[in-house]
């Protein structure tokens, strides 16, 4: 778990109830009562290197250990999750851009749009238990729409 006093953990998730969770190295979105998934506490930290009116965010799971992460991928960006310990990132890690999500506000809920491909969203797959990936601006729909549940 993350030691720094200022992270967050949250169950994240869609509309209809259904939570991030990850499986074989993917982040994944699903319904958390399923016999095969378990909401993911994700924890959240600043990226203090970025401009702070955005909100700008690292996403870590598996207590910080891995972190979301936008890679370059032929036509825009794709996600994956590596190897990064949150709190390296938040102490000023190397390519913490690629890390960093804008967190938007939207009523009660937000979009996370990546910091380094403005006008890509975190967006929640048409079907269940499937990966979540980014969408352009245009695309937008209830699924770039998550909701931010604290947990501890």
């Amino acid at each position: 778990m993350c030691s720094l006093p200022m992270a967050r953990y949250y169950i994240i998730r869609n509309a209809d109830q259904q939570a991030l969770y990850t499986r074989g190295g993917q982040l994944l979105l699903g319904d958390p009562d399923a016999g095969d998934c378990c909401a993911e506490k994700v924890c959240t930290l600043p990226n203090r290197g970025l401009d702070r009116s955005k909100v700008p965010i690292f996403l870590g799971v598996q207590g910080g250990s891995r972190c979301l992460a936008c890679m370059e991928a032929g036509e825009g960006p794709s996600l994956q999750l590596e190897d990064v310990n949150i709190e390296d990132l938040y102490k000023g890690g190397e390519q913490a851009t690629r890390f960093t999500f804008f967190q938007r506000s939207v009523g009660p809920a937000f979009r996370l749009e990546a910091a380094a491909w403005p006008g890509w969203f975190l967006c929640g797959p048409e079907e269940p238990q499937q990966p979540v990936h980014l969408a352009r601006e245009p695309e937008l729909s209830g699924r770039t729409i998550f909701y931010f549940e604290q947990s501890r």
